[in-house]
Parts: C-alpha cells; structure tokens; sequence
C-alpha cells in the first residue's frame, strides 16, 4: 500500500496538488459519482459549468496526487478531457508556476532597466534586481496580451529570442473556447443591418411587353416586372418588400421556402399566374387593403397600395415617437426672427444688456413695471411705392429725402413689434454702438423700458442725485476732483497739509430736450466731472 495520503483509491475528489493548480488557472472542478457513473464538473472563469462523462481510470488519475508523476498523470488526464472546450496552459511548468517568486518570463520578459530608462537608479540589491516576488516587481501581469508592451515589462525580447529557463510568456490558465465569439458578431444578429432599398424612379416595365406570350415567361424576366413595380422578391434572404406609392414606409414580409420557390419559379406551368398573385395578396394582406392584379402590373407606374386605417394610424404613431426629440424644440435655444444677425447691418441683441451693463434691466413702462424678454432688435428700410415707380430724375432728387420708410423691429417676451422712425433716428441707430441702440429702443418702444434694476436701487438716493446733478455742474465737478484726491490720498499717502478752495466748473454737457432724461443728464454731469477731476488735479484744490 502506498504512504501518500493522496492515493487513496475512490476519494471522490481531486487530488490537492491538481485543485491548487487549476485555481491558480482560473479553473475549478469537481468529481461525481451518479448511479455508478463517474462525472467530472468544470467551470472556468469565462465559462458555464460543463458535465464531462468519464471513466474509472481518469477518474482514479485525477484523485490520485503527492509525487511528481502521479501530478503530471493527473494534469495530462484533466486536459484531455477539457481540451476540446478549452484552451489549456502550454506545458505543466508554465501552469504550476502561476505567481511563483520565480517566473522567468511567464508573465512577461523583463530586459534590463537601462534598456527603457538611462535616470535608474541602482538598488542595495544590483541593477538588475527586479523584486522578490511578482507582486513587488514593476509592470503588470500578462494574460495573452500578445503584441502589448508594458515597460519594463515586454511581451516578447527585443532581438525575439527565449533565454535559458525562461517559459513563454502568457502560457497559463484555461479559456473557453466557446466564449471567444465576436460580440459584434452576435449584435448583428440580433439587431440586424437595415438597408434602405432606393424606389424606382423610372417607369415600370408593363407585364405585357416585357413578356408578350406564356411561352417567353422566365424568372428574370418575372423579377424586372415585379422590381419595376416596386415588389422586391429576395430569394437569398427569403423576404417580400413593397415600396407602395401611398405611404414613405417600405413594408417586408418574411416568407416561407415554400413561398420563395413558387415565386421564383421558372415556368407558368408549375405555378401559374394567378397562384403567383395570390401569394402577394395573401402575404400583405395584414397591411394594405388593396389587390396587386394584372392590371397593375401591366400598367407604367408602380403600386400604390391603400394601407388599412388601422394600420395607417400606427404607423402615424410609430413615427411621431421615433421623431420626439426631433420634433421637441429645445427650449434653450433662441428663436431668432431677425432677417440678419450682422450689426453691421442694424442688428442688436436684447439678451445682451446684463453684460454690458449690470444694473439695467427691461421692464415694463411705469413704477413697478414688470420685468420683460427683449430678444432680436433691427431695423428696417423700405422704398416707398410711389418713389420707387417714380420715373422722373429731377423729382427722385427732389424726394431722396422721402422714398423711403424706417421702422424699428424688437422682439418683446416672443411677439414681434415694430414702430415707425425716422431718417435721422435710423441714421443714429446705425452710427452707435449696440448698448446705445438698445436706449434708443427704449425711448421708442413704449412697451418696454431699460430701467435700473430695483436689488441696484438699495440704499440709493436717485431723487436727491438727479437734483444735485441738475442744480449745478461745479458741484459735479468738485465732487469728481474730490474723490479723485481721495484716491490718490489712498495709493500716495503725503504728510504736507492740504489745502482746500472753492472751483467752480465751467465744462459743459450736452443735453438734448426731449430726447434725453433726467436720469441720462445725471449721469452724463457725474462722468463729466469725475474726468474733470482726474485729468485736472490743480481743479481739485489742494497743493503740496
């Protein structure tokens, strides 16, 4: 009797040295005994659990184990059963080695470090130290990566040779054969390719001068007749297609072996003609309420078959919901209705007002007006009727003036407006810069206004500013030097006193009545003397 524990006779499962090496290999397995049949159950890690049939003898060499021969047998024994559905290690070293602290090259071949980097720094343990076990040593493990070059770490040498000892590289575990199918392969499958066919665009080829008597009937001749027509018979993949006239949508109908060769047929005899047509009919008749007869196909124009209501609605249905995003606007988009985009050519974007300027807003006209959307902004220049069938030279001189109309468009909260102007506003809204041709719209259009936004109005006196704007411009003046002063005090700190004097300013602005308002002349008398006050520090009053 043998001292090996592991040659025990009918252990009922696998030897440990031959579990130990399949685990390593990604590979699990079990024996069975099932009504004095012996089995052998194996998964793999990319595999279903397989049922292997076996004999008493393979089933007593894969329990036995303790010696190198008898883990050889059982090695060789397992991969004959298994290796018609797997691909197995390349040699038992190569399969026992699997993350040992010596793999000469059975995850890959390490060259020399200088080889991939001239900075390496030697180790305490010699350049070509690599690490005491794979886990410490750099690169990644290779599991048939054929061709992938880690560094250091290479799929094959740099001069393709093997060295002394070394195993080839990527040579263990099992693989399923079975699971190396091309996806794509299978996605095809399932979602087959769609071609669109093109419809005949020339005129159909009547029945009764392709095939003038039963005795020249063929199936070429059959095919161009019912092609022409838009009714496509494919023999190969056994389908009907018709591209009917009354709806854009191709209808195709699988048909039977059966159905293929009577359509297909080469002679009247065999199949008649009225058999052949009640094949079509009886295949589309679950879609179209019309008849393919002789009639259609002896006439010049392709089949316009009537879809069933039903069948009509669905399709109505199918197609608005293949088309819901695109029939969605988005509702981020803007909606341009201006006829150019160009400013050049009188273009302005209402959008655009937070950016240039912060605290105005849109809103409607009078206190408390509620915020508006101020979209496109244009104008317009029309010839007038009259002036344009004007034939007289001197009195078109005359009227250059007048053969024209000016309007100015804008478009308020999505509804296109639009006022009259005249020549002189049209001129202006053309020479200024956009943030001016939206104040100009402003003072137009008396359904929006461009006001200060009320979070800016907080802890504003705009009452008493106007009036002090208004009472004088030296006090503009004054005020612009003296914070100008303040700032310069601030970046420039001086210890000489400072003296101060009373400056009347004698600048001017422009203002234009009607035109302007209070709030602009303000404004327009604060800016004039804040530059005043810069540009001029002897105005300011104050010496060193």
């Amino acid at each position: 009797m043998s001292i090996r524990s592991e040659a025990m006779s009918y252990r009922g499962d696998l030897s440990y040295e031959l579990r130990e090496l399949l685990r390593k290999n990604g590979m699990r397995a079990q024996l069975a005994v099932e009504q004095d049949r012996y089995k052998l159950l194996v998964q793999g890690h990319d595999s279903p659990m397989i049922t292997y049939d076996i004999s008493e003898q393979q089933f007593r060499a894969l329990g036995d184990g303790g010696s190198n021969y008898a883990n050889k047998k059982a090695y060789r024994t397992f991969n004959q059963i298994v290796g018609k559905d797997f691909d197995v290690p390349s040699s038992y070293v190569s399969a026992r080695s699997v993350n040992s602290r010596v793999a000469m090259g059975l995850h890959g071949y390490r060259e020399h470090p200088d080889t991939f980097h001239s900075d390496f720094i030697p180790t305490a343990y010699g350049r070509s130290f690599l690490g005491w076990a794979p886990t410490r040593q750099p690169g990644m493990h290779l599991r048939r990566m054929a061709g992938v070059a880690v560094v250091p770490m290479v799929a094959d040498h740099t001069d393709g040779r093997l060295r002394p000892g070394e195993l080839k590289s990527g040579g263990y575990g099992y693989y399923y054969k079975g699971g190396h199918a091309d996806p794509l392969q299978e996605m095809q499958n399932i979602l087959p390719q769609t071609v669109s066919r093109p419809r005949p665009q020339e005129p159909a080829k009547p029945y009764k001068e392709l095939i003038t008597s039963n005795v020249y009937f063929s199936n070429e001749k059959w095919q161009q007749v019912l092609s022409s027509h838009g009714i496509l018979v494919d023999a190969d993949k056994k389908t009907l297609t018709i591209q009917s006239r009354a709806t854009q949508q191709d209808f195709v109908y699988d048909l039977t072996d059966s159905e293929v060769k009577k359509l297909t047929d080469n002679s009247l005899k065999s199949t008649p003609m009225k058999e052949r047509l009640g094949i079509l009919n009886r295949v589309i008749s679950g879609d179209f309420q019309d008849k393919i007869t002789m009639d259609t196909l002896n006439s010049r124009e392709t089949v316009s078959l009537r879809l069933k209501p039903e069948v009509e609605a669905q399709l109505k249905g199918r197609m608005i919901a293949d088309d819901k995003i695109q029939l969605t606007a988005d509702p981020l988009a803007q909606q341009h209705h201006a006829p150019t985009l160009d400013p050049e050519q009188g273009y302005a974007n209402g959008r655009d007002l937070e950016a240039m300027n912060d605290r105005k807003g849109w809103y409607r006209e009078g206190k408390h007006g509620r915020d508006v959307e101020v979209g496109d902004i244009w104008v317009e220049k029309t010839p007038t009727p009259d002036n344009a069938q004007n034939k007289d030279k001197e009195q078109e001189q005359r009227n250059k003036e007048q053969k024209f109309t000016y309007r100015m468009c804008a478009v308020i909260n999505g509804e296109v407006i639009s006022h009259d102007i005249s020549k002189k506003q049209y001129d202006k809204y053309m020479a200024v810069d956009d943030y001016q041709r939206q104040r100009m719209m402003s003072k137009v259009f008396h359904e929006v206004d461009m006001k200060t936004r009320p979070e800016m109005r907080q802890g504003f006196n705009l009452g008493a500013f106007v009036g002090a704007g208004l009472a004088a411009l030296s006090d503009a003046t004054y005020l612009g030097a003296d914070i100008a002063h303040n700032v310069e005090h601030i970046k420039h700190p001086h210890s000489a006193p400072v003296f101060h004097q009373e400056v009347h300013g004698t600048g001017r602005i422009y203002v234009k009545p009607g035109v302007d308002s209070p709030q602009d002349i303000a404004e327009r008398a604060f800016d004039a003397g804040l530059h005043a006050g810069i540009n001029a520090r002897d105005m300011g009053g104050y010496s060193r």
